[in-house]
């Protein structure tokens, strides 16, 4: 239902109608059925197109999207790759027969408005986790609120943030390939196609910068030059003076790292300029979104980095391909895998204890439910792994983004970049670059 909660704010309590609208806002036709289907709420012989409201006993997670702003064109794709893990979840009969619950709020792409939005939503209604954000620095800002309501909160953006905390009462887990592994891929591949002076072209956040530094540290490490980093405003109406400065450091490449709609404007106007640097791609730029905003053929060959997504990727996309209608975005694949490893590791501990565990002890279960030696269970087959936990058997998740391996700090630690390159509609991975922790250990992010 949608629920007053501040000037000009609304929350976005998720439900098969309410996707519907924020799709159809978007420019997107998505089904109230298919929505529906989607959250497990309505059966195959029976639907309907009510507004729910959570269950009195429902698990709630809350989030905040960009829906609006320059990280507009993700939102609903993440969103929709939440709502695709819990419908399979709720459909498995929830969580110790407690079904989960999504509140949505937007971040608008901005830090102050999100974090005013995701404070405003915690503060809400019990709520014992939270996903996201896609900006950084929300993530920071709101960690008081998390330790004050004793949440679990998993960060599985391409762009979270990448901290810890000591508290015992909360718990954080990032998901996604940290930023220092990801543009040491870069650099070695870089170098090893000859390019002798790199540029950075960074968005002005935490993300982009420290995936800037870390690339500059290999880069050179390796025997690379490295040029001043040039930043990209968001809100420019013209990039003829940011091309201007590349062309005046000569690199012999320029790594490109930014959102994907302030990126689509930049290399239209780097194409009708006649292309005057080659260009490497960022990690989030690995999205159909950036495609379809180009004429076919305009980043032909262009190659950039990506997380290894291992082999159950395709299959996923296709999944969410015939869910949705829509392709998924960069980052809905972490998204999907972060409701279905909480999933799994709550109801690991249901099992064991006979209630919800806690978040200092999630954290042993997130690690259990992700490590070698139990019967593998694949993103599609989550009622499979809800029933075996239940049994009291050991299991594996094997997710979208395949497997995982986390430490105790519940980070990701998988270090291993995929290599693209763009081809017609598409990106053809044609390389991997593993790095190891040495090479990324001058990285001050490495520490954080």
């Amino acid at each position: 239902m949608l629920r007053p909660s501040g000037p000009a704010e609304t929350t976005r309590a998720r439900n098969p109608a309410a996707s519907e609208r924020s799709a159809k806002r978007r420019g997107r036709s998505f089904s109230a059925v298919a929505a529906a289907a989607l959250l497990g709420m309505v059966g195959p012989s029976c639907v309907s197109t009510d507004v729910p409201a959570p269950a009195e006993n429902a698990l709630h997670l809350g989030t905040v999207l960009p829906f609006s702003g320059d990280r507009a064109a993700s939102g609903v794709a993440l969103e929709s790759a939440l709502q695709l893990a819990i419908g399979a979840v709720n459909r498995a009969g929830g969580l110790g027969g407690q079904p989960l619950w999504l509140d949505v709020q937007d971040s608008h792409s901005d830090d102050e408005r999100g974090r005013d939005n995701a404070v405003r939503l915690i503060n809400s209604t019990r709520m014992p986790f939270f996903i996201g954000t896609e900006e950084p620095k929300i993530s920071y800002r709101i960690t008081d609120e998390i330790k004050s309501h004793q949440m679990v909160h998993l960060m599985p953006g391409l762009t979270s943030a990448q901290f810890h905390d000591p508290s015992a009462v909360a718990a954080w887990f990032r998901l996604s390939p940290s930023v220092q592994f990801l543009s040491c891929a870069l650099a070695k591949h870089m170098v090893a196609q000859g390019i002798a002076k790199a540029s950075v072209l960074l968005a002005p956040d935490d993300y982009s910068s420290y995936f800037g530094t870390s690339f500059g540290l290999v880069f050179t490490s390796k025997g690379g030059a490295m040029l001043p980093a040039l930043f990209i405003d968001p809100q420019s109406a013209s990039y003829a003076d940011v091309l201007e400065a590349v062309a005046r450091l000569s690199p012999d490449a320029t790594v490109l790292v930014t959102s994907p709609s302030v990126a689509a404007g930049f290399l239209q106007e780097w194409a009708v300029r006649g292309r005057p640097v080659k260009l490497y791609l960022g990690p989030t730029l690995n999205t159909p979104e950036l495609l379809r905003n180009l004429p076919v053929g305009v980043l032909e060959g262009m190659q950039g980095v990506s997380a290894d997504l291992g082999d159950q990727s395709s299959a996923f996309d296709a999944y969410f391909l015939a869910q949705t209608a829509e392709p998924p975005v960069a980052g809905s694949h972490y998204y999907f895998d972060a409701v279905a490893l909480l999933s799994l590791a709550v109801a690991e501990g249901i099992a064991q204890t006979q209630q919800l565990p806690t978040p200092a002890q999630l954290k042993d279960h997130m690690l259990s439910v992700s490590s070698a030696g139990g019967t593998v269970v694949t993103f599609d087959r989550l009622a499979d792994g809800l029933a075996l936990l239940a049994s009291g058997q050991k299991i594996q998740y094997a997710g979208a983004a395949g497997f995982y391996l986390l430490n105790s700090l519940g980070d990701s630690t998988l270090n291993r970049g995929a290599i693209w390159q763009v081809k017609g509609t598409g990106f053809e991975t044609i390389d991997y670059q593993q790095c190891s922790m040495s090479e990324v250990l001058d990285d001050p992010t490495a520490r954080k």
